[in-house]
């Protein structure tokens, strides 16, 4: 501020562009300078000050309230909402990586690691978050967040532990089927956000990969990527709204789970035989199967007549379905390009499985009926494939 008054016509304290020939400013016309009053330069001050943010003080402030009853079931409906924002609003200001930094220093990530205990599914979802923006790329905060034992509570996230309870005094009487569809959406939801804490605390972080899979990590992904209790919502009918969402968002969890299996299995040697160890490389396969529209119901029967009913029947979250199939393929290449078969000879057995050849015989079948629309929508998903499918011979 000094500085741009300084430089000013009405402030030009430092003489800046006055000639050799022009030293005073009021012989050239200009207005006299004025001099501030003790009292406007503390008002001046005072308004500057007002308009900043203490970034510290304010995530103190956050924390302090967030620190109240953070795993016990909250009176309102309000209350859960008014929790929810701060949360928010904290997530954002520690996407700056020093306050990401400080935020374990002022003692905010105790009350984020209990807020993963809450009761209600939408704290514990924006607590994963805050957590995820954390520890992303920042040593430091990875060594925080395990310092105050934060794998166990996501992992749990992951398992789909929690349920979303109401709060105390809930207004009005809410449907049954309506209430666990809600309680479904946020238990995925949870599984989403707690997946991509995960991710960010172990990437390139040892402790944080060796503590996940002391914690049952690699059991936890393959239950996840195994879970059908979604698939089979509304399968013979019209779906809800509700449904639908609940669908969408289990294969969002399941690209999610694949894609951090896939980031882990490259950290070492030792790492990729815990992969290996777990069936995960059989759970992706089945997956991947299970995940091409026409399988299972038509079993593997593309004709002409097929493929046009199936085009009529595409659910809306094809392009979800495409993203789990790639997912699930990266998986597989991956493990086949990195792994030593020396030292896990089980990945081998896998991947030469007839669960593992089969699902990429199914898909690399389906593409075969493919016009050319759905050549270009799929077209990284059946490059992955193709190139597995080279391996194979």
């Amino acid at each position: 501020m000094k500085w741009s008054l300084a430089q000013s016509d009405n402030g030009n304290v430092a003489g800046v562009g006055q000639s050799e020939n022009d030293p005073n400013p009021n012989e050239a016309g200009r207005p006299p300078l004025r001099q501030l009053s003790e009292e406007d330069r503390k008002f001046l001050i005072q308004a500057m000050q007002n308009g900043m943010v203490d970034e510290i003080k304010r995530m103190k402030d956050i924390t302090s309230a967030l620190s109240v009853t953070p795993d016990c079931v909250l009176p309102t409906q309000e209350d859960i909402d008014a929790r929810v924002e701060l949360i928010h609003e904290l997530n954002d200001r520690v996407c700056s990586i020093d306050n990401g930094g400080d935020l374990h220093t002022i003692g905010g990530l105790v009350p984020i690691v209990k807020t993963l205990s809450s009761p209600h599914a939408q704290l514990r979802a924006a607590a994963a978050e805050v957590i995820s923006t954390t520890v992303q790329n920042h040593e430091k905060a990875q060594l925080a967040a395990l310092e105050c034992a934060c794998v166990a509570p996501l992992l749990q996230l992951v398992l789909g532990v929690g349920g979303n309870a109401p709060p105390l005094e809930r207004e009005g009487k809410v449907e049954e089927e309506h209430e666990a569809n809600d309680a479904a959406v946020a238990t995925e939801l949870c599984r989403v956000k707690a997946l991509l804490a995960l991710s960010s605390l172990t990437r390139g972080c040892p402790l944080a990969v060796s503590t996940f899979i002391s914690k049952g990590g690699m059991r936890a992904l393959r239950d996840v990527i195994e879970n059908d209790s979604v698939s089979s919502v509304g399968a013979d009918t019209v779906r809800s709204e509700s449904e639908t969402a609940l669908l969408q968002m289990a294969k969002k969890t399941k690209t999610k789970t694949m894609h951090l299996a896939r980031h882990l299995c490259v950290m070492s040697d030792e790492v990729m035989c815990c992969v290996v160890d777990a069936d995960l490389l059989l759970s992706v396969s089945t997956c991947i199967e299970q995940g091409i529209p026409s399988f299972g119901k038509l079993a593997g029967d593309w004709s002409d007549a097929t493929r046009v009913e199936e085009k009529k029947m595409m659910p809306t979250g094809a392009i979800l379905s495409s993203q789990l199939r790639e997912a699930g393929v990266r998986f597989l290449l991956c493990v086949a390009q990195c792994v030593d078969f020396e030292k896990t000879p089980k990945a081998l057995d896998d991947l030469r499985s007839e669960k593992c050849v089969g699902a990429i015989n199914t898909l690399g079948r389906w593409y075969l009926t493919f016009d050319g629309d759905e050549k270009e929508t799929h077209k990284d998903e059946m490059t992955v494939c193709a190139e597995l499918g080279k391996m194979f011979g």
